[in-house]
């Protein structure tokens, strides 16, 4: 996530539909259809390197978000274990970006 944030009215009422309006309200990596309320804005690239910049930025249902190669998002591994979104084996399911 990017250092700075921008304020929450920005992020829900303007950044996150657009987004998720661009990915034609589906995850951009299993396709399945995800309502704006319920979906992930990922930012592609993360940490020092993150900006709020549209093309950095995708939507992903709560399982891929969760499954991403991203040590940033192992605190969501819990709570998706508990409420069985994820399975047991989740390690193998662990997914990264390819690099172009």
């Amino acid at each position: 996530m990017p250092k700075k944030r921008m304020p929450s009215e920005t992020w829900y009422k303007n950044i996150r539909p657009i987004i998720w309006n661009r990915d034609k309200s589906q995850c951009i990596r299993c396709r399945e259809e995800v309502s704006l309320k319920k979906c992930h804005i990922d930012h592609i690239r993360s940490g020092v390197f993150a900006n709020n910049k549209l093309s950095n930025l995708r939507t992903l249902c709560y399982k891929c978000h969760v499954l991403r190669a991203d040590t940033k998002h192992r605190g969501m591994v819990q709570r998706a274990l508990k409420k069985e979104i994820i399975p047991p084996n989740w390690r193998e399911l662990i997914w990264e970006d390819v690099k172009n």
